[in-house]
């Protein structure tokens, strides 16, 4: 009998835990994506994230060579890519004398206005000062297209622009975190 109250408080520790974090990301996700009261309709004609098709990314792509690229893979509707976003920020700000060029790929479907805006509006209170684009296709061809299980997702390509290096989330044992990443810059520059 005391084995049974044990997993059953266990199951409902579990469950207080994921209520607990979705109670935390409501609360943040409207602290980061509502506008802040009295903001200027015209914020939202300033977009950073360039629409962009696959066919046309695979050639924009080339366009940041001989540097190292960095694509951050993320959407609003992936936490976890909401919560290491500021990581990929301050990675941008400590490579981007070295010959790196951070760029993000949002997946935010495309017929979600709202979503898009959300991701607009986080960008810009990110101070993420680097190229964003959002991929301009169905959301499941990109994710075919992108050859993509799930998100978040890092691709990492060397200075001739082949990818070296694929983080994903896709195994639940082996999470890639930002020292993975630095590891992988590290290994490319020297």
């Amino acid at each position: 009998m005391p084995f049974k109250r044990h997993v059953r408080t266990v199951v409902v520790l579990s469950m207080f835990n994921k209520f607990f974090r979705c109670l935390v990301w409501l609360i943040v996700s409207n602290a980061v994506f509502l506008p802040a009261s009295g903001a200027a309709e015209s914020e939202s004609s300033d977009l950073l994230m360039t629409p962009i098709r696959y066919a046309e990314w695979e050639t924009q792509r080339k366009q940041y060579l001989p540097n190292v690229l960095v694509v951050d893979i993320w959407a609003t509707w992936c936490i976890s890519c909401i919560e290491r976003f500021p990581e990929m920020v301050a990675l941008h700000n400590q490579y981007n004398s070295k010959s790196v060029q951070f760029v993000s790929m949002n997946l935010d479907d495309r017929e979600d206005a709202m979503s898009l805006q959300k991701a607009e509006i986080f960008l810009k209170k990110m101070n993420a000062n680097f190229d964003h684009y959002r991929m301009d296709e169905n959301l499941l061809h990109a994710f075919e297209k992108i050859n993509l299980i799930g998100i978040p997702a890092v691709l990492i390509y060397d200075k001739d622009g082949t990818e070296k290096y694929r983080l994903t989330g896709d195994n639940p044992n082996k999470q890639f975190t930002e020292k993975d990443i630095e590891q992988a810059l590290n290994d490319l520059l020297n």
